[in-house]
């Protein structure tokens, strides 16, 4: 079987900006309004801006998935406020056949987006899958699914970003 590093997939990846340009206009559009959304206040900002070492994002997920619009805007912000942070996108397939098997991920349990935090050597420093935990862990999704496409949960990515970025 073929394999991929997660360096040679970061390598092939697009950048945030070419995997949503592929996206139609309302999903195009959800990326904006995702964004404004993201309420980051002076303390959140200055700890983005203080991590002084390479950061590399491989996310796997598309453009059409509500996840991917949400959680990777998180992380788009993170690159607009310090040029350390990198970001590269990979398919889901490509997700599901390379990075599931580099990351010991069981291809069937593998989520969009799946988010690997790397440091500048491409040693895996932390996972994202999906959506954020406490999201994750309300027994029944329906009742918050509204909240959470509207971005009411959008800081507690970023707080599970934060959590990686602070154990590293």
């Amino acid at each position: 079987m073929v394999e991929m590093s997660l360096k040679e997939l970061f390598e092939v990846g697009k950048s945030f900006e070419s995997s949503v340009g592929e996206g139609t206009k309302g999903e195009r559009a959800r990326i904006f309004k995702n964004n404004s959304r993201l309420n980051l206040n002076d303390e959140m900002v200055s700890f983005i801006e203080s991590i002084d070492c390479e950061v590399n994002f491989l996310v796997s997920g598309e453009i059409w998935c509500p996840d991917f619009q949400l959680n990777a805007t998180v992380l788009k912000r993170f690159l607009d406020l310090n040029p350390n942070f990198n970001m590269s996108v990979i398919t889901m397939a490509r997700g599901k056949k390379f990075m599931a098997p580099a990351l010991n991920i069981e291809k069937e349990a593998f989520k969009g987006p799946t988010v690997a935090v790397l440091d500048k050597d491409f040693n895996v420093l932390g996972l994202f899958e999906e959506r954020p935990n406490i999201v994750r862990s309300i027994p029944s999704f329906d009742d918050i699914k509204l909240e959470y496409y509207k971005g009411k949960y959008l800081l507690d990515t970023v707080n599970e970003f934060f959590d990686i970025l602070k154990n590293s």
